[in-house]
């Protein structure tokens, strides 16, 4: 059998997605099939959408290009192109038509304010969790099967509707081409690679994945491969974590050495493998799994397995996936030791999320422990309950855009949209409680217009994209005969997001401190100087940037406004009920649109100019936090993280030289500690060097591994384009040794 040979294939897999090659004969290319799914659809015309998307999911699973190589373990789909699915026409279409017949009022409103950057938002069907413990247990054919038990279950007691037989009907058709799908790889392997023993052992795999549940590490392994490819690229659902890998895949593991089945060595080649199918297909944004968390004993579920693949994954040096750590005080510290020291190399793919204060989040908006305990990794930084819920991602608030509305009377200097709030004019407006009060109801207006919006269009998702193979795995989605994506969850909750939260507190606090107390402006005067951009009074700016009064600096009554900021999200937000029978959760993640809606905003009384990215997530603004990290940590955690239960994620930049040795790593392990002890909930750490990141910019050829971590994935440095790079080398240089 030929095993430990991923040396000699890792040319293979890592182009196996960035430079496929298809043979003629393993189907249509990707182009071509897509080209036949709208004259599918219509066909179909009048039939229910999630019928009409089975079949076309079917003829895709017929019809695309495939491969199964002696180089892998895995075999290869041709609709890898996430920007290029062949089924994505038949999902704008409908996207457009509900958009057309029943979003007439609020679509057009949200188009106008995205324009203006008050926010930014979305149709989200990137934040979706498969019920891994029922894809393991059942297999494929156990799915189906269990879905067919509840449409028979409904047919005997009269409740199998139209509208429940479409969403059966749906389950079914795309299912049984999954099962179709897997006998063509086995076809096409034996046909194409007759006698080769690898080759043997994948179809083995396949074989038994066709029939039944998977048995062992490999076959384990292969089905969350399978699952997220015919969803991620065929389905057009995103899955948004791999899983719980070390608690789902180590009865497995463990099972697999007593018996003598694999050896240590042949499941790392089995992983290895496995890692790299994600690193091949690169979508910007990884895709998550996880290590860690705690078991109902109260002990740590970090294993042998856990060593393993972050041992693995650490030799790969891939951008992608990442790995989220559930750490509790119960965690090894070896296995942080084994974490932190890769991220001082340069590994930056890792995110640390607190056990404890997701608990204390969840528990605060009516969860159980229990429930808390176990949720699943559902995004980012993000979390759910397992195999119970779905939380969207449905937009942004610009924390930003309410002061240049305030210095504006309402008025985007950009756009000239008008926002009406009932805020008093800058004339009106004699004291600093003023201003703050002004500020709030134009933030209040932005947060109404977002839950009128989402609360609109939320309601037509499973018209848009029926989320079939995500719906069967999820048994209250059978029980309802209701999309799992829509309302068919036991939680079906909206995420609102914010991007600016820390650039906000420093305008405010440039405002409080210049116009109010110092004197030296007037509110008027104020606006003259950021309508011009700063333009000939860069004196004033650099003053106002140097400013100790700056969130990030452990500043007690800037810290207080950061906090009363969460604490007017959360008091706006959560539990909030939205449109699916689940309720709204304020987030501070703010993923790249800390940048896309910088540049909707105009000029800021924090020294920021015109177009410049605010602060992302709950970090400060870029070069704003001097005083260390210990009081960065102090002031991100002065927020309440519970206002934020959607997730509270903190970036940490730090320079290589602080963290050598024992002695660093231990100060890394303490600034973890500290930041989740005091209800932080998720915190990554970028270790940079100024001086490399300027000798990679110039000289990409010799960094080609090096890896920095954006928000919530992680991209080669080489890959950012120079804005970008040289937003990196700017922070970087603002990091004190």
């Amino acid at each position: 059998m030929p095993y430990t040979t991923f040396e000699q294939d890792r040319e293979y897999l890592t182009g196996k997605y960035r430079h496929p090659a298809f043979a003629p004969d393993a189907g249509q290319d990707n182009e071509t099939v897509k080209a036949g799914i709208l004259p599918l659809a219509e066909s179909m015309s009048g039939q229910p959408h999630p019928v009409i998307k089975g079949r076309c999911f079917e003829y895709i699973c017929r019809n695309m290009q495939i491969d199964v190589n002696p180089h892998d373990w895995f075999p290869g789909f041709g609709c890898f192109d996430r920007n290029d699915r062949p089924i994505s026409p038949l999902i704008s279409q409908w996207d457009h038509e509900v958009t057309e017949h029943y979003l007439k009022n609020t679509y057009p409103l949200l188009l106008e304010r995205n324009a203006a950057g008050l926010h930014l938002m979305w149709k989200d069907f990137d934040h979706s969790v498969p019920d891994w413990d029922a894809v393991f247990t059942l297999g494929f054919p156990g799915l189906r099967d269990r879905a067919r038990r509840f449409r028979a279950e409904r047919e005997k007691n009269g409740t199998l509707d139209d509208r429940a037989r479409a969403y059966f009907d749906g389950l079914d058709i795309t299912i049984c081409a999954v099962l179709e799908c897997i006998g063509r790889f086995i076809d096409y392997a034996r046909k194409k690679h007759p006698g080769n023993p690898r080759i043997e052992a994948e179809t083995a795999c396949l074989e038994q994945l066709r029939t039944g549940a998977p048995r062992n590490t490999y076959e384990v392994l292969q089905i969350i491969y399978l699952h997220f490819m015919f969803s991620e690229h065929i389905d057009r659902m995103q899955v948004r974590s791999l899983g719980n890998l070390d608690r789902t895949i180590y009865p497995y593991y463990e099972r697999d050495l007593r018996e003598g089945r694999y050896t240590e060595a042949q499941i790392r080649e089995f992983f290895a493998c496995f890692l790299m199918q994600w690193a091949s297909i690169n979508n910007y944004w990884g895709h998550p799994f996880y290590l860690g968390g705690t078991k109902a004993d109260g002990t740590s579920e970090i294993n042998e397995l856990s060593f393993l693949i972050l041992d693995v994954f650490d030799q790969l040096s891939i951008p992608t996936p990442k790995i989220q750590i559930k750490t509790a005080r119960n965690t090894p510290d070896a296995f942080l030791n084994k974490a932190l020291d890769m991220i001082r190399r340069g590994n930056n793919s890792l995110v640390f999320v607190s056990e404890d204060s997701i608990r204390r989040a969840m528990m605060g908006l009516g969860y159980s422990e229990e429930t808390a305990r176990t949720c699943d990794i559902r995004g980012c930084y993000e979390f759910t309950p397992r195999a119970h819920g779905n939380t969207t991602g449905a937009g942004h608030i610009n924390m930003l855009k309410p002061i240049e509305l305030v210095f504006n009377n309402g008025t985007d200097p950009a756009t000239g949209f008008r926002c009406e709030c009932g805020a008093e004019p800058l004339e009106n407006i004699h004291s600093f409680d003023d201003f703050y009060t002004a500020y709030l109801k134009y933030l209040n207006n932005i947060i109404e217009t977002i839950v009128l919006c989402a609360n609109d269009f939320e309601q037509y998702l499973h018209l848009i994209n029926p989320a079939q193979l995500y719906s069967i795995t999820i048994e209250n989605s059978l029980k309802t005969a209701r999309d799992a994506f829509s309302d068919g969850n036991v939680y079906n909750n909206t995420s609102i997001l914010c991007a600016g939260l820390g650039t906000a507190v420093d305008a405010l606090m440039a405002v409080r401190e210049f116009v109010f107390r110092k004197r030296e402006l007037t509110l008027a005067g104020f606006r003259d100087i950021l309508l011009r951009n700063w333009e000939g009074h860069e004196k004033l700016r650099l003053r106002i940037l140097r400013s100790r009064k700056r969130y990030g600096n452990g500043d007690a009554e800037a810290d207080r406004y950061a906090a009363a900021l969460g604490h007017f999200l959360g008091a706006k937000l959560n539990l909030r009920p939205n449109a699916r029978g689940g309720f709204y959760e304020a987030s501070g993640h703010s993923a790249r649109t800390f940048i896309r809606l910088g540049e909707k905003t105009g000029a800021t009384p924090d020294g920021r100019r015109a177009g410049a990215e605010m602060s992302k997530n709950i970090s400060p603004a870029m070069g704003a936090d001097v005083n260390g990290v210990t009081a960065l940590i102090h002031s991100a955690t002065a927020i309440d993280s519970s206002d934020l239960p959607g997730d509270f994620p903190l970036d940490v930049m730090m320079h290589p030289a602080t963290v050598q040795g024992e002695e660093g790593l231990a100060a890394m392990r303490a600034l973890l500690h500290t930041y989740m002890d005091r209800h932080g909930i998720a915190i990554h750490f970028n270790i940079f060097d100024a001086a490399v990141l300027e000798d990679a910019q110039r000289n990409p050829e010799k960094y080609t591994g090096l890896q920095v971590r954006v928000c919530g994935w992680n991209v080669r440095f080489n890959d950012l384009c120079k804005k970008e790079q040289d937003a990196y080398i700017e922070r970087a240089r603002n990091i004190a040794e």
